[in-house]
């Protein structure tokens, strides 16, 4: 398969196998070795064997399905240049006329009746001559006869000089004969799927992490349908793919393009209604197109399906327009009669149906339902094909129409569907509360949240006791942080778990309990809930999703991290799997600030990425994003980039989210304490402080009492008002300001077994790191190493590079010599190390050259080396970059 346009990319994934064979052809330079190498279509044979051949000369072959006629086809096809009158007069005359026939540039009379060994030995002969020389064969399931027996050979006389014979070629459709002679005879070489790793390397960073895991799933990690996929069937591909099909005869091109346009997976019996030729025919057919590796299998199913889905969507453009139509017609009718459900006749029925068919409408009507939940995007277009059918307006298939817009993320079509189907919906349907409820929910996700409210209080006019309506203007004032509006709509929540409003009503209920009210009087509350929507099914977890999304949030604010992180995994998992991408920014943003409290710090990066490569334009959230990236990026070090998120987080909130801008200051104060922005950071929270929630507040007034050393007994005094004793959380960041305060390490311990207990890793290293120093500095050096030990461990497994940084120079200050394993010590020499290590210790060169035994010169030379590789021009310079490494 050629895969030329994959050729401009570096090879990634192939280190090993290329490695494989630079060491066969290094043996192959004093004798005769053979190599196989195997690979499915499109796993990049040829690309390795161009990397290889890149570096030395090489006689390259290449086998052609339409060439399998002629003799030795590949094998001329790589010689044929190197075979000339002067190669003929060093072999027999009898070999020049056995080998005329193939190379007519041999001067002698091509004899008629070939004995095939007395012809193989000729072959073998002249390659001898060759000899030394790499023979690089490609395709070679498409070689002729004459060639594998002549490969058969050479595995039985192996050639008496130094030759490397490579051998590329497709499992699936590779003649027996020749597998069989190369097994245990060759070295072999398979290329298998590239790894999740491999596939980041070759799409790069500009292709966003979601969008990476998504193209490496499809793809099933072939380099060919991974490319393919990124740029969405270039010409280049589908060119190769449809050659590959235009070598397909009459019957087997035919029944190709009926099994394109059957689905995924079919039957025999299937195809042959659809191509209008005898199932015997359609047996003949999937033969060959097995052996050419075109279908495949379905394991256990007596069913097949193309190699790839990329392939199959070749095979049905390139049946005629008029032709598919047909088809469809005719497979849809079979379907029917046989007694197909809906959801496998409805594809077929968009593609052939006509207009003011009933049938039809209600097949799609039908099919949509059934998949509505797990598949609303596809739901959507059969409802959408069943409107284009009818011949008047059906408010129910439009009032469906819109909820499956507006699941599937698509949420101004959505509100124009339902704003029509209200105004002709009886006030006394069934519909009617929960279109309006959603439609309000869609309406405060754009941030129209004056209609959205306008719309709920008159609906409720209508229908006051209507539980989606009355759950929605809950979510919607807690989600606006005016959570104590919703108290008198909670009081007469149900409470009966057999009804289905329960766990929704009480996920929001705890949630207001938790802002509201005493945070450990809500925690019954909170468990409560968690324990309802745990027993609820996957199905009804999705339909509550933003209820859920806010009991999450609620199990934040108590301490319970661990239960808030399984709840948003769900969550995300869930909303992804099912195409529920409405709320998915939202679940996101909670996900990503779980993963922050974890110390998943990667995970939380890419978890922010793929929101707002998914999100809707809304300020809000957006703001919210930027929040979280600002606190990943300042845990990882990388402070400028940290405080200008945190900058842009709070202008794109704004004061439209009281408890989003309350976030967004305290993320924004981390980054400034972390950058050493100190006063800067005290001048800009003091006076929001007031307007910030209790939680949010705690934490600011810990870190505070870092920033703002001349106050910090006041900022502890504030934040043990706060706190309260009995949530571990609070005794977190209690105990951290009292040891900032008064340089306590006992506070500082108690802060890192509350953080251990409720899984705070970051707040647990950075307490261990506080009263690690202090400990030291109190001469208690065995304790201090400890502490220093264990937090420069939690900081690296968490990536936070900086603070890993600070936890190993404080060990180093005690006397403990810390080896650099990172990308440092891959840079700088052992020596080189030692002394830029000294040197970030203010050490002069003199000092240096005699704590090293080395003369000041010697120091010198070492500076120049270690200025040159760093980049740097200067001995602070230097401190710079070895700060900034993640070291073990």
């Amino acid at each position: 398969m050629a895969v030329d346009h994959l050729e401009r990319r570096p090879l990634v994934g192939r280190a090993a196998e290329l490695a494989r064979l630079e060491e066969v052809a290094a043996q192959a330079k004093t004798a005769f070795r053979l190599v196989e190498v195997v690979g499915e279509p499109g796993t990049g044979k040829t690309r390795l064997l161009g990397e290889f051949t890149s570096k030395r000369l090489v006689l390259k072959g290449r086998a052609v399905e339409q060439e399998r006629e002629a003799p030795f086809a590949p094998l001329v096809d790589a010689l044929v240049d190197r075979v000339d009158a002067g190669l003929a007069s060093r072999l027999s005359e009898a070999e020049t006329q056995l080998l005329a026939s193939a190379f007519p540039v041999l001067e002698g009379t091509a004899q008629e009746a070939v004995v095939k060994p007395r012809l193989y030995r000729a072959m073998r002969s002249l390659l001898r001559e060759l000899a030394p020389a790499t023979v690089v064969l490609d395709d070679v399931h498409w070689a002729d006869e004459a060639t594998i027996e002549l490969v058969d050979y050479l595995v039985r006389h192996p050639l008496p000089a130094p030759m490397l014979l490579v051998l590329a070629y497709r499992p699936h459709q590779v003649s027996f004969r020749l597998s069989r002679a190369l097994a245990d005879q060759a070295v072999k070489i398979e290329l298998g799927p590239l790894s999740k790793a491999d596939v980041d390397q070759l799409l790069g960073p500009t292709v966003s992490p979601h969008a990476r895991n998504r193209l490496y799933e499809e793809s099933g990690g072939n380099p060919f349908y991974l490319d393919t996929l990124a740029r969405e069937l270039p010409e280049s591909a589908r060119a190769t793919l449809a050659g590959e099909l235009a070598g397909l005869g009459t019957t087997e091109a035919l029944v190709a393009k009926a099994a394109a346009v059957a689905g995924e997976s079919f039957e025999p019996s299937v195809i042959a209604h659809v191509a209008e030729v005898s199932e015997q025919a359609v047996l003949q057919a999937f033969d060959d197109l097995v052996a050419r590796d075109v279908l495949r299998e379905v394991e256990g199913s007596g069913r097949f399906r193309f190699r790839h889905g990329v392939l199959r969507q070749v095979a049905y453009d390139g049946a005629a327009a008029g032709w598919r139509h047909g088809a469809h017609t005719r497979i849809a009718a079979y379907l029917a009669k046989v007694g197909a459900p809906a959801t496998r006749r409805a594809e077929h029925v968009v593609r052939s149906a006509k207009y003011g068919d009933v049938e039809a409408k209600d097949t799609l009507v039908t099919a949509a339902r059934a998949i509505a939940t797990n598949q609303p995007a596809k739901a959507a277009s059969w409802y959408e094909a069943a409107r284009q059918l009818a011949t008047e307006d059906d408010v129910d298939i439009r009032t469906e129409l819109a909820f499956c817009h507006g699941v599937s993320g698509r949420i101004m079509p959505a509100l124009e569907m339902f704003g029509a189907a209200l105004k002709t919906m009886p006030e006394d349907h069934e519909s009617r509360a929960p279109a309006a409820a959603f439609a309000a929910l869609l309406a405060h996700l754009r941030g129209e949240h004056d209609w959205a409210r306008l719309l709920l209080t008159s609906e409720l006019n209508r229908q006051p006791e209507a539980p989606p309506l009355r759950l929605q203007l809950v979510l919607d004032a807690a989600m606006k942080g005016e959570a104590r509006t919703a108290k008198p709509f909670l009081d007469a929540a149900p409470d009966d778990d057999r009804n289905r409003w329960t766990v929704p009503f009480a996920a929001l209920n705890a949630y207001v309990k938790t802002v509201e009210g005493n945070r450990f009087d809500a925690v019954k509350a909170v468990n409560d809930a968690a324990r309802m929507v745990d027993a609820s099914d996957d199905d009804e977890f999705l339909t509550w999703l933003p209820a859920i999304h806010m009991l999450s949030w609620a199990e934040v604010l108590i301490g319970q991290h661990r239960l808030a992180l399984r709840h948003f995994t769900k969550a995300v998992d869930l909303a992804r799997d099912n195409g529920h991408l409405y709320f998915l920014p939202q679940l996101l943003h909670g996900l990503s600030f779980a993963y922050v409290v974890a110390g998943r710090t990667a995970d939380g990066l890419a978890a922010v990425e793929e929101a707002l490569e998914s999100m809707h334009p809304q300020a809000g959230i957006r703001g919210a994003l930027l929040g979280v990236w600002c606190q990943l990026q300042s845990w990882r070090g990388q402070h400028a980039t940290a405080v200008r998120a945190g900058r842009r987080a709070i202008a794109a909130i704004g004061d439209a989210h009281p408890p989003l801008a309350s976030l967004a200051r305290n993320q924004l104060l981390l980054a400034q304490v972390h950058a050493g922005n100190h006063a800067k950071a005290v001048e800009e929270i003091r006076e929001h402080l007031p307007k910030i929630d209790p939680y949010t507040r705690l934490a600011s007034c810990c870190l505070l009492a870092k920033a703002d050393t001349a106050h910090a007994k006041h900022w502890a005094e504030e934040a043990d008002r706060l706190a309260d004793g009995r949530l571990d959380v609070d005794v977190v960041f209690r105990d951290m300001a009292a040891a900032y305060a008064d340089n306590d390490a006992d506070k500082a311990l108690n802060a890192a077994a509350a953080a251990e207990r409720i899984g705070m890793p970051l707040w647990e290293a950075t307490a261990r790191l506080h009263a690690g120093t202090c400990l030291a500095r109190d001469g208690r050096r065995d304790e201090a190493l400890r502490e220093l030990q264990a937090a420069a461990a939690m900081f690296n497994v968490c990536e936070a590079s900086e603070l890993h940084a600070t936890a190993v120079r404080e060990q180093r200050r005690l006397g403990v010599r810390v080896p650099h394993t990172g990308a440092l010590a891959n840079t700088l020499s052992p020596r080189e190390l030692d002394v830029a290590e000294l040197v970030c210790a203010g050490s002069t060169n003199q000092q240096i050259a005699e704590k090293l035994v080395l003369s000041v010169r010697t120091v010198e030379t070492h500076l120049t080396h270690i200025f040159a590789k760093l980049g740097v021009t200067n001995r602070a310079g230097v401190a710079r970059v070895l700060a900034s490494q993640n070291e073990d």
